[in-house]
């Protein structure tokens, strides 16, 4: 049995098999199901696996081989076309501080050799820059196309590029997009930015939300398939 991590999902009905660069197998399955079921499924669908995951491995060959647990020399921000350099600045200290120094340039100030200290710092700081460059983008689209736009918080997300919800009491929708979008490029962004939007009004992904969506963009079920293979561009220092 290839090995395997098992997420319960209450929004499931049936059982899914995901593989990706992040998370390698996982099998997805409905609140209850019954777990002593899942290897005779993996066995069924043993050749599935085996494509997706040599699929994976094709990818991984793409991906920037800066080693994970090292400061990388440049964070290259596909999705506004930004590359900044990064400098060591080692110092004394419990955390490290990210400052930026002008001409997409930003120092890394502390104990820079432990990847569990520098990797948080860099997190936030992206955080915020996807956060500056995230929310006028939603806002812009939303103007253009005549979609309701509601609060935008952007933080880190494991599985998910973006979502839509109405909070109790709400009455605009409530946007959450994920940070690592900004090494992502520019027309996936833009597709998860319309696909939320098409959210508001349609909390579902009915037929009435895809036809909401591609006459907006056409090549929506082009972009949304891509987009299944899009976490290659993250780099893996970004992990918690």
């Amino acid at each position: 049995m290839p090995p395997h991590v098992v997420r319960e999902s209450l929004r499931a009905r049936h059982v899914h098999l995901r593989v990706s660069l992040r998370d390698g197998l996982e099998v997805v399955v409905p609140s209850g199901f019954d777990r002593t079921e899942i290897p005779a499924l993996l066995v069924e669908k043993a050749r599935w696996i085996e494509r997706a995951q040599r699929e994976v491995e094709f990818q991984r060959a793409l991906l920037d081989p800066w080693p994970p647990n090292e400061l990388p020399p440049r964070i290259d921000l596909r999705a506004v076309g930004e590359t900044w350099r990064v400098d060591a600045a080692p110092a004394a200290g419990r955390g490290v501080v990210i400052e930026e120094r002008g001409d997409r340039h930003i120092a890394a100030r502390g104990p820079v050799t432990d990847p569990a200290v520098w990797r948080p710092a860099l997190r936030r700081w992206l955080a915020a820059r996807a956060s500056s460059e995230l929310a006028p983008w939603v806002t812009r689209e939303a103007s253009l196309h005549r979609l309701e736009r509601g609060p935008v918080t952007v933080r880190w997300q494991k599985t998910r590029w973006g979502s839509c919800s109405r909070r109790a009491g709400a009455t605009e929708p409530h946007l959450s997009l994920n940070a690592g979008l900004l090494f992502l490029p520019p027309h996936l962004v833009r597709y998860v930015i319309l696909h939320e939007l098409c959210h508001a009004s349609r909390m579902d992904h009915s037929p009435e939300f895809w036809q909401r969506l591609e006459s907006i963009e056409p090549a929506a079920q082009t972009l949304r398939s891509e987009l299944r293979n899009a976490w290659r561009f993250v780099p893996a220092w970004t992990a918690p």
